[in-house]
């Protein structure tokens, strides 16, 4: 019965292959891990930065009568703004409640507001 080491002792060995340089792998290791994190936080950190920009700037730019729709999932128009919060009416003005701009899930266009 024939077996590996056998086997492995029988091949014979190229005298011109070259040699695996010994250590110094550790900085070309470093340089691959930089570049996978640099590739990550290009493709998660940046979208989720850009939309929360958008939405601040929506929020900043909030007037009344605009269309809404907040995180509770209800639809409202602006009656009012002030600094932190917002009063919103629902059902042709007959309620109004106020809320915190931080509460409004977005800016909705008049195409939108159907809905």
């Amino acid at each position: 019965m024939i077996t590996l080491p056998d086997l492995l002792a029988a091949l014979p060995l190229q005298e011109g292959s070259p040699s695996p340089a010994p250590g110094g792998g550790g900085f070309d290791m470093l340089i691959m891990m930089g570049g996978v994190l640099l590739i990550m936080w290009f493709m998660m950190f940046l979208p989720e930065r850009k939309a929360r920009k958008k939405k601040q700037a929506q929020l900043d730019a909030l007037q009344k009568n605009d269309k809404v729709l907040t995180s509770a999932g209800m639809y409202a128009t602006v009656a009012a703004v002030h600094e932190s919060d917002v009063v919103l009416k629902f059902d042709d003005g007959a309620t109004r409640i106020r809320v915190l701009k931080s509460a409004i899930a977005t800016v909705l266009n008049a195409d939108d507001a159907d809905g």
